[in-house]
């Protein structure tokens, strides 16, 4: 019997299941068949991936004492995911880069990417669809499918009819958001809006290649984007406005955005941005910002006017040496306050009311033609109108209170005397010239603290 196991053909199946060896000990006396190592494979389970060719030639040329591979189980091979190559820039930055020197760079900016008609905007990779695989034994191996994914949704393109590629219909900016491709109208001038362009009232973005003269009005629903210098004219826009060469405004400026303002500096000008604002300088500026103020640039400075924010001002030198007087504030002050004590009491009594017309209006119910039921339900519209309003005004003002919490004004370089810092219904005014503090809070009172 030791002889026997000792020349019987010796397999091992590797720990996956996906190769297996074999062994032929040096036969006493006589050889090995075919039919001696595949019963051996076969009384080890192994059933698929055999190569009849190698065992043969380990047979034929008697290879004993060291173990080949005579069976291989087939890999499987997972497939690839369908996906979108997009012919134009996704990830572009809309703030603007600061340079080795401190200084910053407005020109970085990016708040808009354009194609022009027929421009391929997107190109689809089909899904490779992946092959299943066996082990030794006969076991499937399965192999991930590729999944295709859906055609892009949006509208200003069109789609080939294989599906592949994916072409601009108009001149225009283009958005991805939300899985969503939207190419809108961009109004673009080549030079300056001056009194011979006239005013621009244009529903999407307006880029402008020269300046905005005094006298001009721009208003846009979405950004507004100037290369050159804004003098006393009015910009309103949708979205964020950037002005990469700033405002000259001799007071007449007035610079209106629902989103986030950035330009080189201010001058003599009206500023009002929901969202956040940074900029170089703020020269006899009256600014209203409904998030931060930045001015972080090598001689980022406010002087003169009144800069408020709600959440925080961060600048470099904050007021001047000629004790110009300049007056920065955050938080919310008592006028707000006051506005959510009534509207409180207002949506109270409206609520109220609103209650006794529910109450009219049941003991009404079954009366048909009736004056008294008509003039009920006309007051209920105009009332519930009244409270969805007044509700919506309590909720923005409450949010606008909560994201003051915690607001500071933080002055990097220079503070000068001249200078006012309000912060809600508090004001402190600076008598002499500090360098790198900020002003904070601290229950009924200001306090300067060093950075």
């Amino acid at each position: 019997m030791d002889a026997l196991f000792q020349t019987a053909p010796q397999v091992r199946v590797s720990y996956d299941n996906m190769k297996v060896y074999l062994y032929l000990p040096q036969p006493q006396e006589g050889g090995y068949s075919e039919r001696d190592v595949m019963n051996a494979l076969a009384n080890s389970g192994v059933v698929h991936g055999i190569d009849k060719d190698k065992i043969k030639e380990v047979l034929t040329e008697e290879l004993y004492d060291r173990e080949y591979v005579v069976a291989q189980g087939d890999a499987p091979v997972d497939g690839v995911d369908g996906y979108y190559e997009y012919k134009f820039d996704t990830n572009f930055s809309k703030k603007p880069k600061v340079r080795p020197d401190g200084t910053v760079d407005y020109w970085s900016i990016k708040m808009v990417e354009t194609v022009v008609k027929d421009q391929e905007i997107a190109q689809y990779h089909r899904a490779i669809p992946g092959k299943d695989g066996m082990d030794v034994k006969g076991k499937p191996l399965l192999g991930k499918r590729g999944r295709d994914q859906a055609p892009l949704r949006g509208k200003g393109f069109r789609r080939s009819e294989d599906g592949l590629t994916y072409v601009s219909l108009i001149d225009g900016k283009i958005e991805q958001q939300n899985e969503r491709i939207t190419i809108l109208p961009v109004y673009e001038i080549n030079g300056n809006v001056d009194l011979s362009i006239g005013n621009i009232d244009f529903r999407g973005d307006v880029i402008v290649h020269g300046g905005v003269c005094t006298g001009v009005t721009v208003k846009a629903t979405g950004t507004v984007t100037v290369d050159g210098i804004v003098e006393g004219a009015k910009i309103e826009a949708g979205k964020d406005i950037v002005l990469r060469s700033g405002v000259m405004g001799a007071s007449k400026a007035s610079i209106t955005s629902k989103g986030n303002i950035s330009a080189k500096f201010f001058e003599y000008s009206r500023v009002q941005a929901n969202g956040s604002i940074q900029a170089d300088v703020f020269l006899n500026c009256q600014v209203s910002c409904g998030e931060n103020i930045l001015l972080d640039g090598k001689k980022a400075s406010i002087v003169g006017g009144e800069v408020g924010a709600i959440q925080g001002i961060v600048v470099d030198t904050l007021g001047s040496d000629g004790e110009v007087r300049t007056h920065v504030r955050i938080g919310n002050g008592l006028s707000v306050v006051r506005r959510i004590s009534i509207l409180k009491n207002k949506i109270v009594v409206e609520q109220a009311n609103l209650e006794k017309i529910e109450e009219g209006l049941e003991i009404l119910k079954d009366a048909k033609n009736d004056p008294r039921k008509t003039d009920l339900l006309r007051v209920k519209i105009r009332d519930s109108a009244l409270l969805a309003a007044d509700m919506a005004e309590l909720e923005k003002l409450e949010d606008q209170m909560e994201r003051a919490r915690g607001g500071c004004v933080k002055v990097i370089g220079h503070v000068y005397p001249g200078v006012c810092v309000e912060i809600d219904e508090l004001k402190m005014m600076v008598k002499e010239e500090q360098m790198r503090l900020q002003f904070i809070r601290d229950m009924d009172k200001i306090v300067m603290c060093s950075i």
